[in-house]
């Protein structure tokens, strides 16, 4: 098919043009450590960032400020371009990847991310990130893209209007922090020496940011009102865990203002993210989002007051030019001093030293031929067959069988379209229109007449239809769902350069699909909710049915972690813990009701902050899968945790662990699935404090049930 060639395509077609020139390396001559003191490699990283800075000039500090960096060149200091993306493959959205000068012409195109989480396999996003990686450097070495990149997105895909939804890893905050933490460690590499990675990853964007522009408001001026309860256990564990454990080396603020101040100025916010996450790396602003604070959200009174909240709050670099042509300004109106450009650009020289820009490359550098290999091919298809979701199947109407179809006919406007392959923050050659990034939904049916479309076929064909879905986010199918002239639905999301490829795959049974839905699939009346609502917690005094599987008390056409299989599965929780007992170290005044043991309503939980060993906490559950059809398999198993006991404003249900798991037709495999309480099984209280509900759970994976009990 068209849309599964375009990798080759983009490689054949004539003479490739002269490599760019090599990057230039102020550090890379023996004697540059004599003429240049930051290129002393006996110097730690963080001396050698100092020295850098203290010998620029104050424009030439300015210039630092952009993600079009400019280049000092007494110094041998090259300009720099920080912006690059790589969202689900390399891709020319930002200036840092360019395919139109250089021998390489596209780069591989991954599924779009809201496909592959589908999978719920760590490995595999790993795997995705890591020749993501491979072809970053592989065009770095050619000149044609840097080092330093911004993705992941892992906001959490809180409205299934939201446009932007198909960049992220779904609704559950568990799962987004787990794929943040594959991705960035599979794209960065593991830390070497004095933290020197080999690319550099992003978190974005930073906090409780999902609208893009829905009626009248937009994401440049949207005021997110977040209580601290779900800011603690829905908004910020992605982040937490891609600073904390996947080690990121960047974090992006967002262009939203949260309860009231602009995320960039929000000093707190950012800070914690040094103060408690441990974080070392760079702040960037998300575009124009400095410029906006005075000229959109009217926050500030001036250019220059906007650049001193900013910096001061601790953001370091401005993706546009914003601060480059304001913040000499600022500094002749004493809004900022010299050492807070300093501040961000010891920040910023630190990463790029930890890179190695700077130094002299590696014999060991990948090059062109790195990109668009048959390998990376070939993981991105193994990407989107795991994923896939099978989402009806009707009388077992799929696989259908290749001796007893003679003609196939394909219909609908993605039936040809290489575009709708590919989702936004696609390579170039696949690249959607705006409207599809910029914008939110306002309905969840079917666009256009393709519902009207899909009942003139089913009301003339003689034979069921397979109803195959392309797209990054939920859709109300209701229709079609329980419609018996339509026998199967596939969701086949954004799937890439390799769609065309895979879909026949699946559809002829050369491969058994086992993939689980990342998000809730709402009915259309969900849309009566405003987008601007961003509490997840249900409130029935109000008529709000709550957020995600987690919070949500209203009907669903599919839910979270939804999926068929052309084999029929069932699970046996072989062993795991009946009792846990939080230390008692943990709990130091049990009879006096000390904060570290605290009673609501009945109800007995301990705060996180309290417990004296999470790691003592730590279980294992085994579990048998034995599949009970006549196909080999690979599927998500997912297990559950909830309460006994109906908690007000605690979680109805949650993920604590899941496994991709291959089972071969006719036995069983045991899975291992490891639970840590204090991360997995806990909630926040009103006050934004993270506690672990003691008493009765119910752990549940399919149809099998086990009881826990959590006590002091």
């Amino acid at each position: 098919m068209l849309f599964a060639l375009l990798c080759l395509l983009a490689l054949a077609g004539g003479a490739a043009p002269a490599a760019a020139a090599a990057n230039a390396r102020p550090c890379a001559s023996p004697d540059s450590a004599s003429a240049y003191p930051f290129c002393d490699a006996s110097l730690s990283i963080l001396a050698r960032a100092r020295a850098l800075v203290s010998l620029l000039t104050l424009d030439e500090k300015i210039a630092q400020l952009s993600n079009t960096a400019g280049g000092v060149p007494r110094l041998g200091v090259p300009p720099y371009q920080w912006w690059s993306e790589s969202l689900h493959g390399l891709a020319d959205n930002g200036p840092g990847v360019n395919f139109s000068s250089g021998p390489v012409r596209a780069a591989t195109a991954f599924p779009q991310v809201i496909l592959s989480t589908a999978a719920f396999n760590r490995s595999l996003w790993r795997a995705v990130a890591g020749a993501v990686a491979t072809e970053a450097l592989g065009m770095h070495s050619a000149g044609q893209a840097g080092l330093t990149y911004w993705a992941p997105n892992i906001n959490i895909f809180r409205d299934p209007r939201w446009g932007r939804g198909q960049e992220t890893s779904g609704e559950d905050p568990a799962v987004a922090a787990a794929y943040s933490l594959e991705y960035v460690k599979g794209f960065q590499g593991e830390f070497g020496e004095e933290g020197r990675i080999r690319l550099s990853a992003c978190c974005k964007h930073y906090t409780a940011y999902d609208m893009e522009k829905w009626e009248g408001f937009s994401r440049y001026t949207f005021n997110a009102k977040v209580t601290a309860q779900d800011l603690e256990d829905t908004y910020q564990p992605p982040f937490k865990t891609c600073i904390q454990e996947a080690r990121a080396s960047c974090l992006m603020c967002a262009y939203n203002q949260v309860n009231g101040v602009p995320m960039c100025a929000r000093k707190d916010l950012l800070q914690k993210t040094r103060d408690e996450w441990g974080f070392k790396g760079y702040i960037t602003s998300d575009c124009d989002a400095v410029a906006i604070i005075h000229e959109n959200q009217t926050y500030t009174t001036s250019d220059e007051d906007s650049i001193a909240i900013v910096l001061r709050a601790g953001m370091d670099l401005n993706c546009g030019s914003f601060l480059v042509r304001h913040t000499k300004s600022a500094i002749e109106k004493g809004k900022i001093q010299e050492q807070d450009i300093d501040r961000a650009l010891f920040n910023l020289f630190s990463v790029q030293l930890r890179l190695g820009i700077f130094d002299k490359p590696k014999d060991t550098e990948l090059g062109p031929n790195n990109v668009c290999t048959a390998e990376h091919r070939e993981l991105a298809a193994e990407a989107v067959r795991q994923g896939a979701v099978l989402l009806k199947n009707d009388n077992a109407f799929l696989p259908l069988k290749r001796s007893e179809v003679r003609h196939v006919a394909v219909v609908g406007p993605s039936a040809n379209d290489a575009y709708a392959m590919g989702g936004d923050y696609t390579v170039a050659g696949l690249n959607l229109t705006e409207e599809r990034e910029d914008f939110d939904r306002v309905s969840l049916l079917l666009p256009g007449k393709q519902m009207n479309l899909i009942h003139t076929v089913a009301s003339v064909t003689k034979k069921p239809l397979v109803l195959v879905l392309l797209g990054g986010g939920p859709v109300d199918v209701s229709f079609a769902k329980h419609d018996p002239r339509i026998a199967s639905i596939l969701w086949l999301g954004y799937p890439g350069e390799v769609g065309g490829q895979v879909l026949p795959e699946i559809l002829f049974g050369k491969y058994n699909p086992g993939g689980k839905l990342a998000m809730t699939w709402y009915p259309e009346s969900f849309t009566a909710i405003p987008m601007t609502d961003m509490n997840m917690r249900a409130d029935s005094s109000r008529g709000y049915p709550g957020r995600t599987y987690r919070f949500y008390t209203g009907d669903v056409v599919y839910g979270f972690g939804y999926g068929l299989s052309y084999s029929r599965y069932s699970y046996s929780i072989l062993s795991a813990p009946k009792k846990i007992s939080v230390p008692h170290s943990s709990v130091p005044d049990i009879i006096s009701r000390k904060p570290a043991y605290i009673s609501r309503d009945g109800l007995d939980f301990v705060k996180i902050e309290d417990v004296a060993s999470c790691e003592a906490l730590v279980f294992s559950v085994h579990i048998a899968v034995s599949n009970h059809g006549d196909m080999d398999g690979s599927h998500a198993v997912l297990l559950f945790a909830r309460s006994k006991s109906s908690v007000p404003g605690f979680p109805i249900k949650q993920l604590v662990g899941f496994e991709r798991v291959h089972t071969a037709a006719g036995s069983a495999t045991n899975v291992e699935l490891t639970i840590d309480p204090c991360k997995h099984m806990s909630a926040a209280n009103p006050e934004g404090q993270r506690v672990l509900l003691l008493g009765a759970h119910v752990l549940t994976v399919g149809d099998e049930e086990f009881k826990l009990l959590i006590e002091t």
